[in-house]
């Protein structure tokens, strides 16, 4: 008969975190997420104010996000208090602009930022043009609106940069995709293009 005793037992798998890695969170990130996230919640909690309260505080549409801004902001208090007690607040800028220069310094975190910059002149773009002309070929009315056109640009823009396919390659790409999900809205749902409300 055999002693199992000696044998350790067999772990099972441990947890490493949602990005499965060993890398934990330090003071220093934990500070810097607290004022990112409380700033957020300040400004959620600002524009919800904002909004307009047709009847009583109870039914305002602001409440919601006025409330889930006011327990970010709790959250983020609570998050940099523990960091500051763990010594967060040493040397913070310091790290901080390291941290800044690491990033940036990544090729994919820049590309990153320019998806982002891109997609916001987009939405900006598609919120102040608007036009929706009828085109008619052989007595078949196609509609062609500014929200299709500036779509086929950025997406072509950003196929280039990010496919780095051929200049026609992209706008042919962009043309069939943009024209075909517009269509489908417009015909088959009848649903109005954003700008054109």
């Amino acid at each position: 008969m055999t002693d199992d005793s000696s044998t350790p037992p067999e772990e099972g798998p441990s947890f490493v975190g949602e990005e499965e890695s060993d890398e934990r969170s330090t003071p220093g990130k934990n500070l810097g997420a607290a004022i990112f996230i409380g700033l957020l919640s300040i400004l959620a909690m600002g524009l919800s104010l904002r909004m307009p309260n047709p009847s009583t505080i109870y039914t305002a549409p602001g409440l919601l996000p006025f409330l889930t801004g006011l327990s970010l902001l709790v959250m983020a208090i609570a998050l940099g208090l523990m960091a500051l007690r763990q010594g967060a607040a040493m040397n913070f800028i310091g790290k901080s602009s390291l941290a800044w220069r690491a990033y940036f310094g990544d090729e994919e975190n820049r590309r990153t930022l320019l998806l982002i910059g891109i997609i916001f002149v987009y939405v900006l773009l598609v919120d102040r043009i608007a036009f929706d002309k009828e085109i008619s070929i052989g007595g078949l009315s196609i509609f062609f609106s500014s929200y299709e056109l500036i779509s086929i640009a950025v997406l072509s823009l950003i196929l280039r940069i990010f496919w780095q396919a051929p200049l026609p390659k992209c706008l042919g790409v962009s043309f069939a995709v943009v024209v075909a999900l517009a269509s489908a809205f417009r015909y088959g749902f009848k649903i109005l293009l954003p700008g054109l409300a």
